[in-house]
């Protein structure tokens, strides 16, 4: 470690998208004094030691949440090669070894403030101002899952022990003792039908508690489709992709007859309904009325939507022992806990508990950075959107609904296009269009999009970063990457409804988001051996084996024609900013009060 804590880059975060990040980094520039920080125990982020436990699986199948280059061994699977938390947590920390990582990790230090003084990255750990470190770049990778988000109850007496779902695997031995026969499990995320389905599985009655008012339970697909085909293989065709209305992927002849025809329309809704009921009909809502509350909303089109995010039945017999456990699901919102044990509802019911698990989701873990920041550079805030951001939207919000008009067509009557605090404002996602415009390239943000493909998403976003960081990728003028901003920032609203609200949603839809920053990279995003396979075989990590050679072997081309990008410069005319044509500029530029919308 350098003596007096200088260093070339920080990278907040060991998890999937830090210790890629950290991998490519040292490829593209070897002898980059390189740490990488986590507050956790151990490495690994989601996936570290103290958050898995037994009956935790990935939702996605073995072969397809790896790096590229780096396979993952084949155990800890179940029969259709779902992951357990445990194999992934060896797989990243093999990677860490084997790549010389594991030197540069600083385990158990959390980054309370971050501030760029004078073009350097000034960090203070763990709320000590005497224990700081610099460095000139800053990779934020904490991700969106990293800090828990614990509602504030009155607690009149209560001695009941309460717990976040990322203290699961620290707490395991006392959820799974004789001392915890009841237990009360609040939310409707994925985290809660892992922990009701874990309880149940070690005979303990549960008591599930999902607001009545909210975005509804999580949409759960089975491990297979009409229990023959992987789902989440399914899932990595172009083919699924191309039903999903996606502002990434408007050209070509599948998005012309699916998304902008009539007929194209009506099959895209036929094919939902039909995966919707295909899901449903395995799931067993009807069988009783316990789980007829945990059908998601809204009716018929739930998978689609994700109104209340997307989720897999990865465990084994999931299904099987939530009908046959002893549980109750209700409807309603905790009011407090008094009285020892009890929980009061808002309906007035009052149920006793010897556990309370509190699967209430996660902050934007951004506390490192200070108000002002976050409204400058484009990141989550508390302030109000502004008047210039919310023309943008607007605006862009026409573009959406003009090239997806099946959004528009079929939107659900609970939907509100609009959300009063800031979004995630990046380019590509990753990094700060003001930032940026002012020639500061000192920082991007990986692993805040949501996306089932985490492994191959991270890897795109590295590279992309890390170039961006070393001037080795061009971007356009601050006008166009905050038009592509406001436009992303509709679609995911309008797509994923209360998801798309909250955060860069985009479960379908990740091959185009790939393809997107491949082609800014210069990369060919045609990767089978033949016009089928392109579109109807699962893309896996490994179809993108070899992109930092790819990448270098681009830059030599760099000016060559072949694989060049249509751009605009500020001033119209054809310029070096490199757009993927996903988008088309002209069109965005025309909407945003050159012609079309006034």
């Amino acid at each position: 470690m350098p003596s007096q804590n200088d260093y070339d880059v920080i990278i907040v975060g060991a998890g999937w998208y830090g210790l890629i990040a950290a991998y490519t980094y040292l490829e593209l520039a070897p002898g980059t004094r390189l740490l990488i920080v986590d507050d956790g125990e151990s490495i690994g982020g989601v996936w570290n030691t103290e958050r898995i436990y037994p009956n935790l699986f990935a939702q996605v199948g073995h072969g397809l949440f790896e790096y590229s280059f780096y396979p993952m061994k084949k155990e800890g699977l179940t029969k259709d090669r779902y992951i357990s938390g445990k194999t992934i947590h060896d797989y990243l920390q093999s990677f860490a070894e084997d790549f010389d990582l594991v030197r540069r990790i600083k385990l158990r230090t959390t980054v309370t403030d971050a501030r760029n003084v004078d073009g350097s990255w000034i960090l203070t750990l763990n709320g000590d101002d005497k224990t700081r470190i610099s460095s000139t770049k800053l990779i934020v990778a904490s991700g969106v899952t990293s800090g828990p988000y614990v509602p504030d109850f009155p607690k009149d007496g209560f001695a009941k022990p309460i717990i976040h779902s990322g203290q699961i695997g620290t707490q395991i031995a006392h959820l799974t003792s004789p001392d915890v026969q009841r237990a009360t499990v609040l939310g409707a995320a994925k985290s809660a039908y892992d922990t009701v389905f874990l309880l149940l599985k070690a005979g303990k009655s549960v008591d599930w508690i999902i607001r009545e008012d909210g975005s509804g339970p999580l949409a759960i697909m089975p491990p297979k489709l009409a229990g023959l085909v992987n789902t989440v293989d399914i899932m990595g065709t172009r083919a699924l992709a191309s039903f999903s209305p996606a502002i990434l992927n408007t050209s070509g002849v599948w998005y012309k007859f699916l998304q902008k025809s009539s007929i194209g329309n009506s099959l895209t809704k036929m094919f939902w309904r039909s995966v919707t009921w295909m899901a449903e009909w395995q799931a067993g809502y009807s069988k009783s009325a316990n789980t007829e509350k945990l059908r998601p909303i809204p009716s018929g089109y739930g998978i689609f939507w994700a109104n209340s995010g997307l989720g897999l039945a990865s465990v084994p017999d999931f299904w099987k022992v939530v009908h046959a456990g002893d549980l109750t699901v209700h409807r309603t919102e905790i009011s407090g806990f008094a009285d020892h044990n009890k929980v009061i509802l808002k309906n007035k019911d009052v149920l006793e508990t010897d556990q309370v698990i509190l699967c209430t989701g996660w902050t934007d873990n951004l506390g490192l950075f200070d108000e002002s920041t976050r409204v400058q550079w484009g990141l989550p805030s508390s302030a109000d959107v502004g008047n210039e951001w919310e023309k943008l939207d607007a605006k862009a919000d026409k573009i959406v609904l003009e090239k997806l008009p099946f959004l528009r067509k079929n939107a659900p009557d609970t939907e509100t296009p609009y959300s009063h605090t800031r979004p995630w404002r990046l380019y590509r996602r990753l990094v700060s269009p003001s930032m940026a415009a002012q020639g500061d390239r000192s920082a991007f943000f990986p692993g805040q999009i949501h996306s089932v493909y985490t492994p191959l998403v991270a890897e795109m976003q590295a590279l992309w970063g890390v170039a961006y960081l070393l001037g080795r990728i061009d971007l356009p003028n601050q006008e166009e990457m905050e038009i592509e901003v406001a436009t992303w920032c509709s679609w995911t609203k309008r797509r994923y409804l209360e998801q798309g609200r909250r955060h860069s949603y985009s479960i379908y839809d990740y091959l185009a988001y790939v393809d997107t920053l491949a082609r800014d990279l210069g990369l060919n995003t045609s990767r089978k051996s033949n016009p089928f396979s392109e579109m109807f075989l699962p893309y896996r990590p490994q179809d993108w084996r070899g992109l930092i050679p790819e990448f270098l072997q681009a830059e030599k081309k760099k000016g060559i024609t072949g694989n060049e990008f249509k751009t605009l410069s500020s001033n119209g005319n054809l310029g070096n900013g490199k757009l993927a044509p996903c988008i088309e500029v002209e069109d965005l530029l025309n909407y945003m009060g050159k012609s079309k919308v006034t």
